[in-house]
């Protein structure tokens, strides 16, 4: 029997993408679409400017009507809703014993709400154990914090890491529907998002941290919005405590590769990786390139770029939904 979901935010840019993510995936039914009050009761298909562009709107969707969140029937819930909203609506549905896996960043940084990489943390899943409510919130993190903390968990491996420098570009795409204006971002880049450059030291130190304890090294962080649809590229420079090569870097990077297929696409030419080139629409990789050090053999420098919408959103989303049955289907057999 397929896991049934609700998808709260539907319409929206995440919205969309986890709905085309799932109608390809077996394992699980949408069975419920929520939005906003205005639009309770009315077909999906009339009210949704459909924009996806890895599958047309199935016509089981666009015939569904939309529901409000106060008696959803769902196993499980895929929350795409803006932070301001998620704040009431999370706990509320917690509360009626929902399992709730959040791309909002409003309990990202709560003691007892993961903030879930799976590939690097499944561990920290534990901590539902110590929500009150008889259902629980997962959260994943910001779409360039997961990108980062990615490029970041196999390096951790060579030794200890004493600074990061992290710059990012990132997609018009991230700022949702309608976005940036045009007149701000057309032959432009804006180096600024707002609340984004703490969001992502944070959770990259909580990600790559302790249950209990954030990682100890130093972050510095700018942030830039850039005129690319899709894709946010991240320039990072890390210094080690001790010397480093980049052979080190490639083999650490391929060993993950043998527990986690594909999740690392190492890129050896100039130039790439490219949103463009190298970027599918449900592409859940992390694409590493520019492997580079110059005079200080303790700093190593990469570019990183991952789907803002798939591995930053969408696809983190469905990814810890799968991840929290295999790590309850785990416990339960011991």
């Amino acid at each position: 029997m397929s896991i049934s979901i609700a998808v709260l935010g539907a319409t929206g840019t995440v919205g969309q993408k986890i709905i085309a993510l799932l109608a390809q995936n077996p394992k699980f039914s949408i069975i419920e679409l929520v939005a906003s009050e205005q639009r309770v009761g009315q077909l999906f298909g009339d009210v949704c400017n459909w924009r996806e562009p890895l599958i047309p709107l199935p016509n089981d969707i666009a015939s569904m009507r939309l529901v409000d969140a106060s008696n959803l029937k769902a196993d499980f819930v895929a929350s795409c809703l803006p932070s301001d909203i998620a704040e009431t609506v999370e706990p509320m549905l917690a509360r009626q014993g929902k399992i709730v896996f959040s791309n909002a960043s409003a309990f990202r940084m709560n003691t007892h709400v993961p903030l879930l990489v799976p590939e690097i943390n499944i561990e920290h899943l534990s901590l539902i154990e110590h929500q009150s409510t008889s259902g629980k919130i997962i959260t994943n993190p910001n779409c360039s914090a997961v990108g980062v903390a990615l490029s970041l968990a196999p390096l951790m491996a060579l030794g200890e890491i004493e600074h990061v420098s992290i710059v990012t570009l990132q997609s018009v795409s991230g700022a949702g529907y309608p976005g940036v204006p045009s007149l701000d971002i057309l032959s432009n880049t804006i180096p600024h998002i707002p609340g984004e450059a703490d969001k992502i030291t944070e959770e990259t130190k909580r990600i790559l941290g302790q249950i209990t304890a954030p990682a100890s090294f130093s972050v510095t962080t700018h942030v830039h919005r850039v005129p690319v649809l899709y894709g946010h590229t991240v320039t990072l420079h890390i210094t080690f405590k001790n010397n480093v090569t980049i052979e080190d870097a490639i083999r650490v990077y391929s060993e993950c590769n043998e527990r986690y297929t594909g999740l690392y696409k190492l890129h050896d030419k100039d130039g790439r990786p490219q949103s463009t080139k190298d970027l599918a629409h449900d592409d859940m990789c992390v694409h590493i390139g520019q492997l580079r050090q110059e005079d200080s053999k303790n700093i190593l420098g990469l570019t990183s770029l991952t789907h803002n919408l798939v591995r930053g959103a969408a696809g983190a989303v469905i990814t810890n939904i799968e991840s929290y049955l295999r790590f309850q289907g785990a416990n339960h057999k011991t």
